[in-house]
């Protein structure tokens, strides 16, 4: 699916988990002249780290050894700042799935670039993560209606259309949803079946 790329970041918040030096400092800068607040934090600190899920984009050092930027962020843009090439490393930024990437050392050449796409890129997960969740919710609500259709034929002898028909009228009657008297209908009929068993052996008994 389409998503607008975002071009804007002026009053976004960064937090940017790299050691203090030239390449952090020239970040922090270039960042602040395109309009974002800045949070600057060491790895190697002894202060607790700032919770990156209050923070809109995370930079983080695909060089540290430490994956507890990446595993403590939650539903941000991630933007890795790669010094050495290496497998290992690379692979570092493959698991955190982050979509953009700087290579040190910083220059204030292709920080914005790596902004747009790491945004723009995250916004398109976001709603692509949204459609599939409507689409099974269509799909479970789907199956729901199939399943109270049947059990209202079942139950009353009617025929498909009757059956709809008689679900329908019942959710205008009670002016709610009529997918939520089809899931309420399935539920009956599960609560039922599952008893039916133990009725039986108390007869039995």
């Amino acid at each position: 699916m389409s998503a607008p790329v975002v071009r804007n970041f002026r009053g976004a918040r960064a937090l940017v988990y790299h050691a203090d030096d030239g390449s952090r400092a020239t970040l922090a800068e270039t960042l602040l002249r395109l309009g974002l607040e800045v949070t600057l934090y060491d790895p190697g600190s002894a202060e607790p780290k700032p919770p990156a899920d209050t923070y809109d984009v995370l930079f983080f050092d695909a060089d540290e050894g430490s994956d507890g930027a990446a595993t403590d962020a939650c539903d941000v843009p991630l933007i890795a700042l790669i010094g050495v090439e290496a497998p290992s490393r690379l692979a570092r930024v493959v698991r955190r799935r982050a979509p953009a990437y700087i290579v040190k050392p910083v220059r204030s050449s292709g920080i914005y670039t790596a902004l747009v796409v790491a945004f723009s890129e995250h916004a398109r997960r976001k709603a692509e993560a949204e459609e599939r969740a409507a689409l099974a919710r269509r799909i479970a609500s789907r199956r729901h209606m199939i399943k109270a259709i049947l059990t209202i034929m079942d139950r009353d002898g009617l025929d498909d259309e009757a059956a709809f028909q008689t679900l329908r009228r019942d959710a205008m009657r009670r002016r709610i949803p009529i997918e939520d008297v089809a899931r309420q209908i399935v539920a009956e009929a599960d609560a039922s079946h599952q008893s039916a068993p133990e009725t039986l052996n108390a007869k039995r008994m």
